[in-house]
Protein backbone atom coordinates (compact mmCIF):
# COMPACT_ATOMS: atom_id res chain seq x y z
CA UNK A 1 0.00 0.00 0.00
CA UNK A 2 0.73 3.31 -0.75
CA UNK A 3 0.34 6.17 1.69
CA UNK A 4 0.97 9.67 1.46
CA UNK A 5 0.00 13.38 2.46
CA UNK A 6 -2.09 13.38 -1.25
CA UNK A 7 -3.32 9.85 -1.08
CA UNK A 8 -4.21 8.81 2.31
CA UNK A 9 -4.94 5.35 0.72
CA UNK A 10 -4.01 4.04 -2.57
CA UNK A 11 -3.76 1.12 -3.66
CA UNK A 12 -2.49 0.85 -7.69
CA UNK A 13 -1.54 -2.32 -9.67
CA UNK A 14 1.26 -2.25 -11.73
CA UNK A 15 -0.41 -2.16 -15.26
CA UNK A 16 -2.56 0.72 -14.63
CA UNK A 17 -2.03 2.94 -16.99
CA UNK A 18 -3.23 6.77 -16.92
CA UNK A 19 -3.38 6.78 -20.95
CA UNK A 20 -5.38 3.53 -21.31
CA UNK A 21 -8.88 5.22 -19.42
CA UNK A 22 -11.14 3.93 -22.56
CA UNK A 23 -11.14 0.44 -21.62
CA UNK A 24 -11.60 1.31 -17.95
CA UNK A 25 -14.99 1.55 -16.00
CA UNK A 26 -14.91 4.67 -13.05
CA UNK A 27 -16.40 4.02 -9.72
CA UNK A 28 -16.75 6.87 -7.56
CA UNK A 29 -18.52 6.52 -3.81
CA UNK A 30 -19.19 10.32 -2.75
CA UNK A 31 -20.30 9.64 1.30
CA UNK A 32 -20.77 12.18 4.10
CA UNK A 33 -17.21 10.11 5.32
CA UNK A 34 -14.91 10.39 2.14
CA UNK A 35 -14.62 9.69 -1.83
CA UNK A 36 -13.83 6.83 -2.82
CA UNK A 37 -12.69 5.14 -6.52
CA UNK A 38 -12.46 1.87 -7.96
CA UNK A 39 -10.81 1.60 -11.37
CA UNK A 40 -12.19 -1.85 -13.41
CA UNK A 41 -9.50 -2.46 -16.60
CA UNK A 42 -11.40 -4.23 -18.76
CA UNK A 43 -8.80 -5.72 -20.98
CA UNK A 44 -8.20 -7.67 -18.01
CA UNK A 45 -10.91 -8.37 -16.11
CA UNK A 46 -9.71 -7.16 -13.02
CA UNK A 47 -9.57 -4.05 -10.53
CA UNK A 48 -6.53 -2.18 -10.97
CA UNK A 49 -6.90 1.14 -8.36
CA UNK A 50 -8.50 1.83 -5.46
CA UNK A 51 -8.16 5.12 -3.36
CA UNK A 52 -9.86 7.11 -0.95
CA UNK A 53 -10.07 10.92 0.37
CA UNK A 54 -11.41 11.21 3.79
CA UNK A 55 -13.50 14.37 4.17
CA UNK A 56 -11.94 15.18 7.58
CA UNK A 57 -8.58 15.94 7.39
CA UNK A 58 -6.33 15.91 10.68
CA UNK A 59 -5.41 17.07 13.14
CA UNK A 60 -8.24 19.41 13.56
CA UNK A 61 -10.49 17.67 11.71
CA UNK A 62 -11.10 20.19 8.80
CA UNK A 63 -14.06 18.83 6.84
CA UNK A 64 -12.37 18.76 3.17
CA UNK A 65 -14.84 20.06 -0.01
CA UNK A 66 -15.95 17.51 -2.63
CA UNK A 67 -15.30 19.63 -5.34
CA UNK A 68 -11.27 20.13 -3.98
CA UNK A 69 -11.24 16.57 -3.63
CA UNK A 70 -12.77 15.40 -7.07
CA UNK A 71 -11.07 18.71 -8.90
CA UNK A 72 -7.09 17.62 -7.38
CA UNK A 73 -7.58 13.96 -8.34
CA UNK A 74 -5.58 13.22 -11.78
CA UNK A 75 -7.70 10.01 -12.60
CA UNK A 76 -10.73 11.37 -12.22
CA UNK A 77 -9.80 14.45 -14.86
CA UNK A 78 -9.61 11.19 -17.60
CA UNK A 79 -12.51 10.05 -20.24
CA UNK A 80 -13.79 6.54 -19.26
CA UNK A 81 -15.61 3.51 -21.42
CA UNK A 82 -18.83 4.01 -18.28
CA UNK A 83 -18.95 5.83 -14.97
CA UNK A 84 -20.48 4.99 -12.04
CA UNK A 85 -21.26 6.78 -9.38
CA UNK A 86 -22.65 5.94 -6.00
CA UNK A 87 -24.01 8.07 -3.14
CA UNK A 88 -25.35 6.83 0.10
CA UNK A 89 -27.95 8.58 1.70
CA UNK A 90 -30.50 8.53 4.52
CA UNK A 91 -32.82 10.33 2.47
CA UNK A 92 -34.71 7.25 0.36
CA UNK A 93 -38.23 5.09 0.01
CA UNK A 94 -38.44 2.48 -2.03
CA UNK A 95 -41.69 2.34 -4.01
CA UNK A 96 -42.56 -1.12 -5.73
CA UNK A 97 -42.61 -1.26 -9.36
CA UNK A 98 -45.83 -2.10 -10.36
CA UNK A 99 -47.46 0.38 -8.43
CA UNK A 100 -44.43 3.27 -9.19
CA UNK A 101 -45.68 6.94 -11.23
CA UNK A 102 -42.22 8.53 -13.14
CA UNK A 103 -44.84 11.49 -12.87
CA UNK A 104 -45.30 11.19 -8.96
CA UNK A 105 -41.64 10.84 -8.30
CA UNK A 106 -40.94 13.71 -6.13
CA UNK A 107 -43.85 13.69 -4.40
CA UNK A 108 -43.15 9.77 -3.16
CA UNK A 109 -40.24 11.14 -1.52
CA UNK A 110 -41.69 14.12 -0.23
CA UNK A 111 -44.51 12.00 1.44
CA UNK A 112 -41.49 9.60 2.86
CA UNK A 113 -38.74 12.39 3.59
CA UNK A 114 -37.84 15.65 4.44
CA UNK A 115 -37.50 17.91 1.63
CA UNK A 116 -37.61 21.44 0.00
CA UNK A 117 -37.67 22.81 -3.42
CA UNK A 118 -33.78 23.13 -4.01
CA UNK A 119 -33.70 19.15 -3.43
CA UNK A 120 -32.03 17.12 -6.21
CA UNK A 121 -34.07 13.83 -6.61
CA UNK A 122 -33.19 10.52 -8.40
CA UNK A 123 -34.32 7.12 -8.71
CA UNK A 124 -33.21 3.96 -9.61
CA UNK A 125 -34.81 1.12 -10.93
CA UNK A 126 -34.03 -2.23 -8.94
CA UNK A 127 -34.16 -5.69 -10.68
CA UNK A 128 -34.35 -7.24 -6.86
CA UNK A 129 -36.59 -6.60 -5.34
CA UNK A 130 -38.90 -5.75 -8.35
CA UNK A 131 -38.90 -1.80 -6.84
CA UNK A 132 -37.93 1.93 -7.84
CA UNK A 133 -35.82 3.51 -4.99
CA UNK A 134 -36.29 7.21 -4.64
CA UNK A 135 -33.69 9.50 -3.01
CA UNK A 136 -31.97 12.67 -2.42
CA UNK A 137 -27.54 12.76 -2.02
CA UNK A 138 -26.31 15.46 0.13
CA UNK A 139 -26.57 18.97 -1.71
CA UNK A 140 -23.01 19.11 -2.24
CA UNK A 141 -23.08 15.72 -4.52
CA UNK A 142 -25.83 17.16 -6.03
CA UNK A 143 -23.78 20.29 -7.45
CA UNK A 144 -20.81 17.81 -8.18
CA UNK A 145 -22.73 15.44 -10.18
CA UNK A 146 -24.73 17.78 -11.84
CA UNK A 147 -22.27 19.88 -13.00
CA UNK A 148 -19.70 17.69 -13.91
CA UNK A 149 -21.53 14.28 -14.90
CA UNK A 150 -24.41 15.67 -16.25
CA UNK A 151 -25.03 12.26 -18.10
CA UNK A 152 -24.40 9.77 -15.36
CA UNK A 153 -27.48 8.77 -13.26
CA UNK A 154 -26.28 8.57 -9.52
CA UNK A 155 -27.49 5.38 -7.89
CA UNK A 156 -28.17 5.23 -4.24
CA UNK A 157 -26.41 2.90 -2.09
CA UNK A 158 -29.28 0.59 -2.04
CA UNK A 159 -28.61 -0.87 -5.67
CA UNK A 160 -25.49 -2.09 -5.43
CA UNK A 161 -26.03 -3.63 -1.85
CA UNK A 162 -29.37 -5.35 -2.95
CA UNK A 163 -27.59 -6.42 -5.97
CA UNK A 164 -25.15 -7.98 -4.28
CA UNK A 165 -27.51 -10.07 -1.69
CA UNK A 166 -29.53 -10.74 -4.58
CA UNK A 167 -26.74 -12.62 -5.45
CA UNK A 168 -25.48 -14.19 -2.46
CA UNK A 169 -29.39 -15.61 -1.15
CA UNK A 170 -30.66 -15.95 -5.16
CA UNK A 171 -29.55 -19.98 -4.35
CA UNK A 172 -31.08 -20.56 -1.25
CA UNK A 173 -34.30 -20.62 0.72
CA UNK A 174 -32.48 -19.84 4.03
CA UNK A 175 -33.50 -16.33 5.90
CA UNK A 176 -30.39 -13.76 5.07
CA UNK A 177 -29.53 -10.90 7.13
CA UNK A 178 -27.43 -7.98 6.24
CA UNK A 179 -26.37 -4.65 7.89
CA UNK A 180 -24.43 -2.39 5.82
CA UNK A 181 -22.49 0.39 8.09
CA UNK A 182 -22.24 4.18 6.80
CA UNK A 183 -20.63 6.94 9.37
CA UNK A 184 -24.01 8.08 10.64
CA UNK A 185 -26.48 5.28 9.75
CA UNK A 186 -26.96 1.48 9.15
CA UNK A 187 -28.90 -0.02 6.36
CA UNK A 188 -30.47 -3.32 7.55
CA UNK A 189 -31.85 -5.81 5.01
CA UNK A 190 -33.36 -9.08 5.97
CA UNK A 191 -34.82 -11.36 3.05
CA UNK A 192 -36.46 -15.15 3.15
CA UNK A 193 -37.25 -17.91 0.27
CA UNK A 194 -35.65 -15.20 -1.98
CA UNK A 195 -37.98 -12.40 -0.86
CA UNK A 196 -37.19 -8.90 0.34
CA UNK A 197 -38.72 -9.03 3.79
CA UNK A 198 -37.23 -5.81 4.76
CA UNK A 199 -35.16 -3.32 4.29
CA UNK A 200 -34.54 -0.02 5.92
CA UNK A 201 -32.01 2.97 7.54
CA UNK A 202 -31.68 4.31 10.42
CA UNK A 203 -29.28 7.07 11.78
CA UNK A 204 -27.11 6.81 14.43
CA UNK A 205 -25.00 8.80 16.69
CA UNK A 206 -23.27 6.66 18.84
CA UNK A 207 -22.75 2.69 17.63
CA UNK A 208 -24.50 1.57 20.72
CA UNK A 209 -27.81 3.37 18.93
CA UNK A 210 -26.99 0.74 15.74
CA UNK A 211 -27.11 -1.82 17.80
CA UNK A 212 -30.26 -0.74 19.73
CA UNK A 213 -31.93 -0.73 16.31
CA UNK A 214 -30.67 -3.61 14.91
CA UNK A 215 -31.77 -5.97 17.64
CA UNK A 216 -34.99 -4.35 18.22
CA UNK A 217 -35.24 -5.44 14.41
CA UNK A 218 -33.99 -9.01 14.95
CA UNK A 219 -36.35 -9.41 17.82
CA UNK A 220 -39.14 -8.32 16.07
CA UNK A 221 -38.65 -10.36 13.46
CA UNK A 222 -37.57 -13.63 15.35
CA UNK A 223 -34.36 -13.53 14.42
CA UNK A 224 -32.64 -15.90 16.37
CA UNK A 225 -29.04 -15.56 18.33
CA UNK A 226 -27.32 -18.29 16.24
CA UNK A 227 -28.02 -17.23 13.27
CA UNK A 228 -25.52 -15.20 10.64
CA UNK A 229 -25.74 -11.66 10.53
CA UNK A 230 -23.53 -10.70 7.69
CA UNK A 231 -21.73 -7.28 7.92
CA UNK A 232 -20.41 -4.59 5.00
CA UNK A 233 -19.39 -1.11 5.13
CA UNK A 234 -17.52 1.07 8.20
CA UNK A 235 -17.57 -1.62 10.39
CA UNK A 236 -13.63 -2.52 11.34
CA UNK A 237 -12.94 -6.71 12.53
CA UNK A 238 -13.02 -6.67 16.39
CA UNK A 239 -14.01 -2.73 16.42
CA UNK A 240 -16.44 -1.36 19.33
CA UNK A 241 -19.45 -2.17 17.18
CA UNK A 242 -18.27 -5.48 15.96
CA UNK A 243 -17.67 -6.63 19.56
CA UNK A 244 -21.04 -5.38 20.51
CA UNK A 245 -22.83 -7.20 17.55
CA UNK A 246 -20.92 -10.26 18.56
CA UNK A 247 -22.87 -9.80 22.33
CA UNK A 248 -26.08 -10.72 20.80
CA UNK A 249 -24.93 -12.72 17.92
CA UNK A 250 -22.60 -15.52 17.85
CA UNK A 251 -22.04 -15.75 14.12
CA UNK A 252 -21.12 -12.52 12.71
CA UNK A 253 -19.17 -12.68 8.66
CA UNK A 254 -17.59 -9.87 6.83
CA UNK A 255 -19.18 -9.62 3.49
CA UNK A 256 -17.28 -10.18 0.24
CA UNK A 257 -18.43 -8.82 -2.71
CA UNK A 258 -19.79 -11.53 -5.38
CA UNK A 259 -18.82 -9.95 -8.36
CA UNK A 260 -17.78 -11.37 -12.38
CA UNK A 261 -14.49 -9.47 -12.18
CA UNK A 262 -11.19 -10.26 -10.26
CA UNK A 263 -8.70 -7.81 -8.14
CA UNK A 264 -5.23 -7.28 -8.25
CA UNK A 265 -3.01 -8.87 -5.73
CA UNK A 266 -2.82 -5.12 -4.22
CA UNK A 267 -6.23 -5.43 -3.09
CA UNK A 268 -4.63 -8.17 -0.06
CA UNK A 269 -4.25 -4.61 1.38
CA UNK A 270 -7.37 -3.86 2.45
CA UNK A 271 -10.79 -5.27 3.60
CA UNK A 272 -13.34 -5.91 0.87
CA UNK A 273 -16.31 -5.84 2.67
CA UNK A 274 -15.80 -1.93 3.19
CA UNK A 275 -16.05 -1.89 0.01
CA UNK A 276 -18.43 -3.68 -1.45
CA UNK A 277 -21.10 -1.63 -2.66
CA UNK A 278 -17.83 0.48 -5.20
CA UNK A 279 -16.70 -3.26 -6.21
CA UNK A 280 -20.23 -4.36 -6.63
CA UNK A 281 -21.55 -1.31 -8.91
CA UNK A 282 -20.33 -2.12 -12.35
CA UNK A 283 -21.53 -5.80 -11.98
CA UNK A 284 -24.88 -4.84 -11.26
CA UNK A 285 -25.80 -4.05 -15.51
Amino acid sequence: MVASQIYPLELLDETLDINATDNYDLTLEMSEEGVSIAILDLLRGKYVMLRHYPRELPPDGTRQPLTEIIEGDDFLKRHYRKVFIIVPSLHYTLVPAPVYDAELRDSYLHFNQPADASTVIFSNQLPFPGAVTIFSPENEASDVITSRWQQVTPWHHTRPLLHHIFSVCRSSEERYIHVHFEKSFITVIITEKKNLVFCNSFAYSALSDAGYFLFNILDRKGVKNDETIHISGMLEPYSEGHIAILNFAGNVRFASPVIRFNFSYVMNEVHLHRWLNLFTAASCE
